[in-house]
């Protein structure tokens, strides 16, 4: 058994320098004193600390990865300028399976209530329970179909929500959500304030979407 566990372990560690080499990382990182403590647990045969370290290794990486993507993504997509700053999260997924988390913020210049958020969660386990949706939308319940953006199918459902501007003033606007899966990776954009089904098809659209599928590796 204990033979067997050295050669899985062994495996991972492969797989795992193959990644960050792929992903070209050429400064030292985080994740390279990972994976020689993961070397030096397995020589000592202290596989359970080996694996931990390789999970501390992959979710540096999953950053490395989450950063990328996130400064790939349009800087202007239709009038909505993207937010400064992308929230990168990979410590609490860590607790649920592995992956990271991206979430990137559009909004219009001179309109508040219009405005989107893109959410990726990546390289999750999770992802699987999702997939038994996307052929019965409305087995997630009443308002839920199945549109499509490009080349991809996507769960889609609309609601008309009460806006407050500053003066207090009220007036209802759409407030829509894409759901598209990827593979184990799940890409959430969240709409407000667009005049139709069709220009937030097309704010989508302009994600590039090929583009963002194979920097999550599918």
């Amino acid at each position: 058994m204990r033979q067997l566990n050295s050669v899985i372990m062994k495996t991972i560690l492969s797989m795992t320098i193959f990644v960050l080499t792929a992903w070209n990382i050429m400064a030292q990182s985080q994740a390279e004193t990972y994976i020689k403590e993961a070397q030096g647990f397995l020589a000592q045969k202290n596989y359970k600390q080996a694996q931990l370290s390789l999970q501390d290794a992959i979710n540096d990486i999953n950053t490395l990865v989450a950063g990328q993507i996130a400064d790939a993504m349009p800087a202007e997509i239709n009038g909505l300028k993207a937010s400064d700053d992308s929230d990168v999260n990979t410590a609490g997924l860590g607790m649920m399976g592995g992956g990271f988390q991206i979430s990137k913020s559009y909004q219009h210049p001179s309109k508040k209530e219009n405005n989107a958020e893109v959410q990726i969660l990546g390289n999750s386990p999770m992802i699987a329970s999702i997939n038994m949706f996307m052929g019965n939308p409305a087995m997630m319940g009443e308002g839920y179909k199945s549109v499509r953006v490009g080349n991809y199918r996507s769960i889609f459902k609309n609601e008309m929500e009460d806006y407050y501007d500053d003066n207090g003033n009220t007036k209802k606007i759409r407030a829509s959500e894409f759901q598209i899966v990827m593979g184990q990776n799940l890409i959430t954009i969240k709409a407000n304030g667009f005049a139709s089904e069709q220009e937030e098809i097309a704010f989508v659209s302009k994600l590039d979407l090929d583009k963002l599928k194979g920097l999550l590796g599918e």
